[in-house]
């Protein structure tokens, strides 16, 4: 019997690198994402294991909480939308343990495709994406939104503690929408000069608790 072995791909497989330099740099971000939704009656029990855990509050509201490479964005009442970075599907088998029993957990890792944007121009690039301003003193970091972004729906937040000189966002989008989202960000930006740097594709591995 012949086994058949399944190789996980980007949802932006196919987009070559371009560009050398620009003044809007997109680069795939390869992140675990999960939504998180607490049980009726369970808010309180899980803010505190929540807090116990990672040593940061639950945000309330559209605001988004970092933790090292883990982060907690408010997304809706009693909803979250966690990320870890490299973390891949292991990160909802690991929530699920800490938190099942306070909260529901949908696993969203390989639903999504996010997408970091940077450079001295990248507020331009996205004001002709996004009907929302994303000027400092309207969208701080980290600050979250679930907008459109050229008639496609995103989950959009500005990174905190950014040490480049200019912002950096990441978009989040549904992956049968990947390219599509590449191509509109790469037209907003063509004025100023566009580069995309596809991630080094790691090595799938263990997800710290």
């Amino acid at each position: 019997m012949t086994s058949t072995q399944v190789q996980a791909l980007s949802a932006f497989a196919g987009v070559p690198p371009e560009g050398a330099a620009g003044a809007v740099i997109a680069s795939e971000c390869e992140l675990g994402i999960v939504r998180l939704m607490a049980r009726n009656g369970q808010l309180e029990s899980l803010e505190r294991l929540f807090h116990k855990r990672y040593g940061i509050a639950l945000p309330k509201g559209p605001r988004r909480a970092r933790w090292h490479e883990f982060a907690a964005a408010g997304i809706g009442p009693e909803s979250w939308m966690m990320t870890r970075e490299g973390a891949g599907d292991a990160f909802a088998a690991s929530l699920s343990s800490a938190f099942g029993g306070h909260a529901s957990i949908v696993d969203l890792t390989d639903a999504c495709a996010t997408l970091r944007l940077e450079g001295p121009r990248v507020r331009e690039s996205l004001a002709r994406l996004v009907p929302i301003d994303v000027h400092e003193r309207s969208f701080a970091p980290g600050d979250i939104a679930q907008t459109v972004a050229a008639h496609m729906s995103v989950t959009l937040w500005r990174v905190e503690n950014a040490e480049q000189d200019s912002p950096v966002f990441e978009l989040c989008v549904g992956r049968s929408f990947a390219h599509s989202l590449y191509r509109a960000i790469r037209d907003s930006a063509a004025e100023f000069g566009f580069v995309f740097r596809p991630p080094p594709r790691a090595a799938p591995g263990a997800v710290a608790p």
